[in-house]
């Protein structure tokens, strides 16, 4: 008799065994499921058939949940400030666990990666998301992340991009002044990342436009300017107050050419634009006749 009890209690402890093992596992189909929807957020696939049409959506909140078109409209909008984003392929962590009460949840330990438009900085974050399946979709889906160096920024972006007329005619004044002392990495420094840079149609230097990033102007045109003219200075400087971050500048030219000693006095206009106090756009007008004549002198 014990020893019937003792086959019994084997069985029991085995079956036991597998069905505990049966509520954890790293592969199964609602699992690739969730990796399906990670794929779609990083091609930008906003597809809600994983969903049922009640899910409920939860990032960083546990109330004011979203719908699953309010979900992909909610990527779609914030997607807006994201020069680029993703969730990258290394370190991906994915478990389904069945609860005591019988749910079935995925969980995922990711790393996002994203670079924002406003300033252009590359900010890396760890991720957890966590999704409830009934019948194989999804009928709850919660978030986690640390937002707070992201929001920091954004509220800074929107600071800069709401800087009065005054301050860009400031950061354009700097310029000049920098220029003027013969400080060309600060007037650099003034430039974003990515400016593009434009000379008027029919300046010698214009063979290059348009000039994208700091590096290329100051290749492009500064150290050409420098190795061109004996002087060049930009003088009877006024700067006029324009809509949509735009800096108009009214000067002169008055330099002396190495090659032949000729002089230019011309007339000249720079058209600044800029965003977040850095100048992101740049358009010369110019006399580009007298420029030509003094070259050809």
């Amino acid at each position: 008799m014990k020893k019937f009890i003792l086959i019994i209690a084997i069985i029991f402890g085995f079956s036991s065994c597998q069905q505990g093992a049966e509520r954890y596992t790293q592969n199964s189909p609602e699992i690739d499921t969730v990796k399906k929807l990670i794929a779609n957020y990083n091609s930008k696939s906003y597809d809600t058939s994983m969903y049922t049409d009640t899910s409920k959506t939860f990032y960083n909140t546990k109330k004011n949940s979203m719908s699953p078109s309010e979900t992909m409209a909610y990527h779609q909008e914030t997607d807006k400030v994201y020069k680029s984003r993703g969730f990258l392929d290394e370190d991906q962590e994915y478990e389904m666990v069945l609860t005591d009460d019988g749910n079935t949840w995925v969980n995922c330990w990711l790393d996002w990666k994203g670079t924002l438009v406003g300033n252009n900085k590359e900010y890396n974050i760890p991720i957890h998301l966590t999704y409830q399946f009934e019948n194989g979709k999804i009928v709850r889906e919660h978030g986690h992340w640390d937002s707070g160096a992201l929001v920091s920024a954004m509220q800074e972006i929107e600071i800069m991009n709401n800087l009065p007329p005054e301050e860009n005619r400031a950061v354009v004044n700097g310029m000049y002044q920098n220029f003027a002392k013969g400080d060309v990495p600060s007037v650099l420094a003034s430039l974003d990342p990515n400016v593009v840079w434009m000379e008027a149609e029919g300046n010698a230097y214009a063979d290059g436009n348009p000039y994208q990033g700091p590096d290329a102007v100051l290749n492009g045109i500064f150290t050409r300017i420098g190795d061109d003219y004996e002087f060049f200075h930009l003088k009877n400087i006024k700067l006029h107050e324009m809509a949509n971050d735009e800096v108009l500048a009214t000067l002169r030219y008055d330099g002396k050419l190495k090659a032949n000693g000729a002089k230019i006095n011309a007339q000249a206009a720079h058209l600044w634009t800029l965003r977040n106090g850095k100048v992101i756009r740049f358009q010369q007008y110019v006399d580009t006749k007298q420029l030509h004549d003094a070259i050809n002198k």
